[in-house]
């Protein structure tokens, strides 16, 4: 069978000469090659469609007249793909199989891709030229979220310099440095993550919360100035002067202030506490959710003569009955109660996000049968509350039922594969191991929400130091194993962190 050609030169290298011809791809013979498999990426396959074989591929001529692909079968068999009907193409004499395999492999080797500096700077030229993200995105069969990341970096002076000088960092590093572009010591903080190779995602997150919880404890804050309460940090652990109205009172037997009883006070005042909580969006979907909330105290209360409704409960121990080493541990011991909160908060829609991700895959993980025993076998608990439904329906897009099981589930399973069906199976007692995870976690190592860290840690999520603890990688208290009647945990914990007791996970606080 013969191979329709246009001869377009005979060119001279100094060491023979080559033609230069088109020829049609579905007429040429792929010949043997030191790559087993072509692999065609959809996004190669896309950009032969959209911009035809922009090299050309070499080959000789056999027996037959026909063309032997020697070097490019994959741009040959995209061409084929994608109905392209001519591709550019060297002729060369037959060469030896020695120096065909050297040669092939030289081809492969010595290939490199452009860096990410180079494609943002691809992006940034073709945005210039007025291309449009979604144009830009069609005309380079690139992913959009890629084009939306590379804009995003340059348009950041910081993030551009970054990435043309950290070769480490990837488009996604790189587009969240731009998130922090009038902060350049939140900048260097995440280069060192990338650098290390772990904990990126976390420190984002933890910079996002930081961020934003600054700007909305600055909005109550002024808004509390403007109606003329004023405004004091946190009260620190040691403080005895300060505490929340909701414990204080005229008289022992009175009950306790609110803001409007207690505003005439010399000493009323608020401070500004963050509190975490999850909800749905107008879609439905679960989203993180963290409120500025004005907390009212008096600033000197037994000067003002109020008195504390709790003191009828057990008084814990005494800063002045402890020795400087017991006050320095009790003081150290309450502030990791305060950051590990905060870490945990800002782990979790990191966590959530990657599960999100995770269990869109085709094929179960190594080790997703024996997780499956293990959580069905030993942690009956989990399975018998079978909690988290709206967050695998979430993951699987479908509608979660207000009450009851979320309906759909039968027609995804119809529709899978053998593997596929596995992952769905390991996503819903994912949702199920995350929801019965809480600030809690972090403080007793419960077996299962072990087993749960220790599994998505082995299948690439990147464990926070906090989540570590959970995970029982870091030595804490243990926890008994739950009855399988057991109440879930809750979520929120204690919102009184001035009285926490031993056992509470407190509130996260400003």
């Amino acid at each position: 069978m013969g191979t329709a050609t246009t001869t377009a030169a005979v060119i001279e290298d100094g060491t023979g000469t080559f033609q230069v011809e088109h020829i049609d791809p579905a007429q040429a013979v792929v010949g043997i090659n030191v790559r087993a498999e072509a692999r065609l990426s959809p996004g190669f396959v896309a950009s032969i469609r959209e911009r035809g074989v922009l090299v050309p591929v070499v080959g000789h001529r056999d027996e037959q007249g026909r063309f032997v692909v020697l070097y490019g079968q994959r741009r040959i068999l995209a061409a084929v793909e994608t109905g392209r009907t001519s591709v550019p193409a060297y002729v060369i004499d037959c060469p030896e199989d020695v120096d065909r395999i050297i040669d092939q492999m030289a081809e492969n080797d010595h290939r490199e891709g452009i860096n990410t500096a180079d494609r943002i700077g691809g992006m940034k030229q073709l945005a210039a030229f007025g291309l449009t993200a979604a144009q830009i995105k069609r005309r380079t069969a690139r992913p959009r979220d890629e084009v939306d990341a590379a804009l995003t970096v340059a348009r950041s002076e910081l993030a551009s310099k970054a990435a043309q000088r950290w070769d480490f960092l990837t488009l996604d590093q790189a587009a969240t440095l731009a998130e922090f572009d009038n902060d350049p010591e939140a900048a260097k903080a995440l280069t060192v993550a990338a650098r290390e190779g772990h904990g990126f995602e976390h420190a984002a997150q933890q910079l996002r919360d930081t961020r934003d919880d600054d700007a909305a404890r600055a909005a109550v804050a002024e808004k509390l100035t403007e109606t003329g309460v004023r405004v004091v940090e946190h009260p620190g652990y040691d403080d005895k002067t300060v505490k929340d109205l909701g414990r204080l009172a005229a008289k022992p037997e009175s009950r306790a202030y609110n803001k409007g009883t207690h505003a005439t006070c010399p000493g009323h005042a608020a401070y500004v506490s963050i509190q975490q909580r999850w909800d749905k969006d107008e879609k439905g979907k679960q989203v993180r959710i963290r409120d500025a909330e004005p907390v009212y105290v008096c600033t000197d209360w037994r000067a003002q003569g109020h008195a504390d409704l709790w003191d009828r409960a057990p008084e814990k121990r005494k800063a002045s009955d402890m020795t400087p080493e017991q006050r320095e541990a009790a003081k150290a011991e309450r502030q990791d109660v305060i950051q590990s909160n905060k870490a945990w908060d800002t782990a979790e829609p990191v966590r959530r996000q990657w599960l999100a991700t995770f269990v869109t895959r085709k094929v179960a993980p190594k080790g997703a049968a024996a997780f499956l025993a293990h959580v069905l076998t030993e942690h009956s608990a989990v399975v018998h509350d079978m909690g988290g439904d709206h967050l695998a329906a979430e993951w699987f897009g479908l509608k979660p039922a207000v009450y009851g099981i979320t309906s759909g589930w039968g027609k995804v399973i119809e529709q899978a594969t053998e593997q596929r069906a596995q992952v769905i199976a390991v996503a819903r007692l994912l949702s199920a191991l995350e929801k019965n995870t809480s600030r809690d976690s972090w403080r007793r190592v419960s077996p299962a929400t072990a087993l749960y860290m220790g599994t998505i840690a082995a299948w690439g999520y990147d464990l926070a130091e906090v989540e570590k603890r959970a995970a029982g990688l870091v030595p804490t208290k243990a926890a008994r194993r739950p009855r399988a009647s057991a109440a879930p945990v809750p979520e929120q914990a204690s919102d009184q962190p001035d009285t926490e007791q031993p056992g509470e996970a407190p509130t996260v606080t400003g």
